[in-house]
């Protein structure tokens, strides 16, 4: 007998920022800035990543680079949809390694909303982690609070930006 997956709201998180600067600016930051922003002791790769790319279509990756060019894979863009709606594919397993099978990657979603003219909404949903199976669970607990801690810098980030706008 096969168990019942668990249920779907235990298989997602959602988190919800506001940010003082128009969506355009919003999406730019995350999308193109990410290595200014990505704390440098979140990587996968042998030594600390250089830059976070992020390539501008669906079907692009999403992966660090180090000083010294090796390149290691997180995911890849689901959706781009400019300033919009980005979605990636999570594909760290519960060792936080990469694995290029996509029906074991999660997806992560940020959608922007704008709330005025310099204010966004971004909805965070880190969807289907059920997806990396055995272990997954550690997976969701980690990324349940890590993801406030890798977006508190973009934060920073966007009030210094704005603070130098003024």
């Amino acid at each position: 007998m096969t168990p019942e997956p668990p249920a779907a709201t235990a298989t997602a998180l959602k988190k919800t920022l506001h940010v003082a600067v128009p969506i355009d600016r919003a999406f730019r930051v995350l999308t193109e800035k990410m290595h200014a922003w990505w704390p440098a002791t979140h990587h996968i790769g042998q030594a600390p990543f250089a830059e976070i790319v992020v390539e501008p279509y669906a079907g692009g990756r999403w992966f660090e680079r180090s000083a010294d060019g090796q390149e290691c894979d997180w995911g890849r863009v689901l959706v781009w949809e400019p300033p919009k709606r980005i979605v990636f594919s999570w594909n760290l397993q519960s060792d936080w390694k990469y694995s290029p099978d996509m029906s074991r990657a999660s997806e992560v979603s940020f959608e922007f909303t704008t709330e005025g003219p310099e204010s966004t909404r971004l909805e965070l949903e880190h969807r289907h982690i059920d997806r990396h199976g055995q272990g997954w669970e550690r997976i969701r607990q980690g990324v349940d609070a890590g993801w406030m801690e890798v977006l508190s810098p973009y934060l920073r980030l966007l009030n210094a930006e704005q603070s130098r706008c003024v």
